[in-house]
């Protein structure tokens, strides 16, 4: 759409706006520290609509409240406020016509955007070498050569002109351009040919027929009549801002949905403005807040990737003065979680063919080095991990705090000093404030531990005493002499958002609180595409524009051009990862895969198009054989992912079946992984509040290829959880939360063989947060095609320059837990010890229980109010 990483606003730019949606995110729970800037946009009279398939938490502070079908149904909501805009003249047009690509015209027959080449003679691109795109976003002319120029029809000529992409804002305007939106027509092009071709807004009329407000009910789950509320509450109610997040990414079409989710804001001019613009909230993009410029040096890169054959050991040089270069590839850690593999796919039209590009392509891990993340136990496919891949592996490092599940299968363990400990400099940043902080512990270390740098520089150091090459130790010369913070001034000198700051200056409080100061953006709060709105900066894509349209290859190939609603690959009861359009001009490739083909990753490459009146009368067959749970697993309220999630306390208040005394010893630990569920669900599998029950996924794949019922692994990667009745939750879905820590085979071992039972490896003490299992029993790496292409134009992460194809956290793919259909049998009874119902579920006080007094007193029944 942008062309952007991950643009986020300030946390404290919520109060600005006059409308808030959220999707998919819950602000109540899962930021409480910056939560109160959502409660002051309430007080200030702000309106709030929450779009959630349950009664969330911020469902209960909306004015209303959308519930809608899980797997991402709720695009359709979006596609047909769109519509309602367009159709009802709700829209900005000066916005559209300044900084979208509406305007911009499309053949027909290619479904690429017209290229003035082909209609004007003679014609060359005309791209200022003086002009933003140059000087201050940092493109080339290898890149230029690449892209093209666009022709738009001006209503004041009646004629076709053509547009780089500068010309947006006041630019188009000094043009004496005026784009008609609803042209269409023929045009003859150069080469003989005659064309039809129509702008996109024409495309976007004819694609959005398809979602009229009765069928995006239809698809979405989510009322008609609060749909239309919804549209006609973003066009007259500015500014607005829609707030999305995990909930939403961790879906296999979250990108779909995201481009969705910025049409309407798109029509309203609801971009660049304080209070206005679509924020993700997932993720975390540090980095990027750490910007190289020409003017100030490499910024993140030259303090990441220093060229070691170039070191500057001068502890004065200033952070442009280093000299920066990869001499590595990034690469996603999902292509890990996918077998070590590319998504390679054996197809009946084209044979084996790959799906994943030159610049995203994976190589075999052999070593793991991790610090400060506990990548093997949130590994989506953990078990296929655990059994398939790290057997292929030939050394596991991680550094930590705790003992998590990654330090349980490694070779070396590297104990790291906690914040309150660290003895030298240390720096972050946040996505979500304006604040760059410094700091020191100060508390002595109380175990033989070390600061993450000192750990990977003595380790340098003994290479370099094991090779004789001094350069190891060089490398990180000051961190061995306890002088982090030379590197840290280079940091700050070579960064747009930081250079003028001195690490000193910061720590002595100059600017605030001692370790404090703002990082040094153009707006407070910060505010996304300030620029390109006030200031006729181009946006970071190929037009310059805010895109509703991509005419990549791959796009145009997997039906992905216009923003669509798909059904998931796996959690629907329709046919898997179907288009839903009649639109002539989605034109997919399916491959030659048919429609009754069930292999997980072919289903993940076909593209069949349908409209809806087709689409709902068929069926997953996975859903028909009893796979019919949606499975949810959204972030704890008291765990940073799996951060500290066997922690006795966190356990305790995670979960309603805690008891410190462990009664029943069938317990974990002090605590149980539970599995909210709402109690009609139950009562028809037969289950009370408390029972425990096996999870199982599509055994296809899961819990990891190549199982059999009679392996002892099967019996460490079956997933079993405790029921907990929660109405809040809609039938058909179920919920637990993720980041705990997953059962392996010792903790299965002590579980099954200790006296008290709890999951506890005997020589490591790692404790499990389960009996069985984990989350990522049921989970699967989906690796989807869109975020695998070399020719998608963007935004460098962490610098003023563009490129094209893959970049690690920026154009890549993504784990997607929640793209997860179960199946749920009872395994054990909850009472204590496997006998009877478990006891607080029988009281009459329990959500799903209730006795005939609670539920008089949850209507107001036990006050009587004589005198008003």
């Amino acid at each position: 759409m942008t062309g952007l990483q991950n643009p986020d606003c300030d946390f404290n730019d919520m109060r600005n706006a006059k409308l808030h949606v959220g999707v998919g995110k819950n602000l109540v729970e899962n930021k409480m520290a910056d939560a109160h800037f959502f409660i002051e946009m309430m007080e200030r009279g702000g309106k709030i609509v929450t779009i959630t398939p349950e009664y969330s938490p911020p469902a209960t502070k909306a004015d209303y409240w959308m519930p809608c079908r899980p797997g991402l149904g709720d695009l359709a909501i979006f596609l047909a406020v769109t519509k309602l805009l367009m159709d009802r003249n709700l829209y900005d047009a000066p916005f559209v016509k300044q900084f979208t690509d509406f305007p911009l015209i499309l053949r027909a027959d290619t479904l690429k955007r017209l290229d003035p080449k082909d209609v004007f003679a003679g014609y060359t691109p005309s791209l200022d070498p003086n002009g933003p795109s140059y000087k201050i976003q940092g493109i080339t002319k290898e890149q230029y050569a690449k892209l093209q120029d666009y022709v738009v029809y001006d209503a004041n000529t009646k004629s076709l002109k053509a547009l780089n992409r500068d010309d947006v804002g006041a630019n188009l305007d000094k043009k004496g351009i005026d784009p008609d939106l609803e042209y269409k027509g023929t045009v003859k092009t150069l080469d003989g040919k005659t064309v039809e071709v129509l702008t996109l807004w024409q495309a976007y009329r004819q694609h959005l027929a398809d979602y009229d407000v009765a069928t995006a009910a239809e698809i979405s789950g989510s009322p008609a009549n609060l749909i239309e509320q919804l549209a006609i509450d973003l066009a007259t109610i500015k500014p607005a801002a829609i707030h999305v997040g995990e909930g939403i990414n961790h879906w296999f079409h979250a990108t779909m949905h995201n481009r969705a989710v910025h049409l309407p804001l798109m029509l309203t001019g609801n971009i660049g403005k304080p209070g206005a613009g679509v924020y993700s909230w997932a993720g975390n993009y540090k980095a990027a807040l750490f910007q190289g410029t020409p003017a100030t040096g490499p910024g993140f890169k030259g303090w990441i990737a220093e060229d070691p054959f170039e070191m500057n050991l001068d502890d004065t040089a200033k952070g442009k003065d280093i000299h920066a270069h990869a001499y590595t590839k990034d690469e996603e850690p999902a292509y890990w979680d996918h077998g070590d593999q590319a998504l390679i796919v054996e197809t009946p039209k084209f044979g084996r063919k790959n799906f994943t590009g030159k610049s995203h392509m994976p190589s075999p891990t052999k070593v793991l080095w991790t610090t400060n993340v506990n990548i093997i136990n949130n590994a989506k496919w953990l078990y296929g991990i655990l059994f398939n891949t790290l057997p292929r592996m030939d050394m596991i490092m991680t550094q930590d705090i705790e003992m998590t599940l990654s330090c349980e299968y490694s070779d070396f363990i590297l104990p790291a000093n906690s914040w309150l400990e660290m003895e030298q400099v240390e720096v972050t940043a946040s996505c979500q404030n304006p604040f760059l902080q410094i700091w020191r512990g100060g508390v002595k270390p109380m175990f033989d531990t070390k600061d993450d740098i000192s750990i990977m520089a003595g380790v340098a150091k003994a290479l370099a005493e094991l090779t004789g090459d001094k350069r190891f130790s060089d490398y990180w010369k000051f961190a061995l002499e306890g002088r982090t913070e030379v590197y840290m001034q280079r940091l700050l000198d070579s960064s747009g958002t930081t250079n003028g700051y001195s690490v000193d200056d910061i720590m002595d409080g100059k600017y605030g609180e001692p370790g404090s100061a703002l990082l040094m953006f153009q707006t407070y709060p910060r505010i996304p595409y300030w620029e390109q709105v006030h200031s006729n900066m181009p946006f970071h894509t190929d037009t310059g524009r805010m895109n509703s349209y991509c005419d990549i290859p791959e796009a145009i190939d997997y039906g992905e051009n216009f923003i669509v609603h798909r059904e998931g690959p796996e959690a629907t009861p329709y046919l898997p990862n179907v288009i839903v359009s009649s639109n002539p001009l989605i034109r997919p490739n399916d491959y030659g895969i048919p429609e009754n083909d069930m292999d997980p990753e072919r289903r993940t490459v076909r593209n069949i198009r349908k409209p809806w009146a087709e689409v709902k009368k068929t069926k997953n067959p996975l859903w028909e054989a009893g796979y019919n749970f949606y499975f949810l697993t959204p972030k704890s309220r008291h765990t940073v992912h799996s951060s500290w999630a066997v922690t006795d306390w966190m356990n305790l208040w995670s979960n309603n079946f805690a008891d410190p005394y462990r009664a029943d010893k069938r317990m974990a630990s002090v605590g149980d992984q539970q599995l909210h569920m709402n109690p009609t669900d139950a009562a028809k599998l037969g289950l009370v509040d408390g029972d425990y029950v096996w999870v199982d996924a599509n055994p296809a794949d899961r819990p990891y290829i190549g199982w059999k019922a009679d392996d002892p692994h099967y019996k460490v990667a079956r997933l079993m959880l405790r029921v907990k009745f929660n109405p809040a939750y809609p039938p058909g879905v179920v919920m637990t939360k993720h980041g705990g820590f997953g059962a392996t085979e010792k903790t299965v071992l002590a579980h099954e063989t200790r006296a008290d039972g709890r999951a506890t490896s005997a020589d490591t003490g790692y404790q499990s947060n389960f009996r069985y299992g984990s989350q990522q029993s049921v989970t699967k790496d989906w690796a989807m095609p869109m975020h695998q292409t070399d020719t998608l134009f963007h935004k460098a992460k962490v610098a003023q320059a563009f490129l094209f194809g893959g970049e690690a956290d920026n154009h890549g793919i993504n784990t997607v837990p929640k793209e997860t259909l179960v199946k749920i049998t009872k395994a054990e009874s909850g009472g204590l010890n496997g006998e009877g119902a478990w006891a607080p579920g029988t009281t009459g006080m329990t959500p799903g229980n209730e006795s005939a007094l609670m539920k008089k007193y949850i209507s107001g029944g036990l006050t009587t109010v004589k005198k008003a």
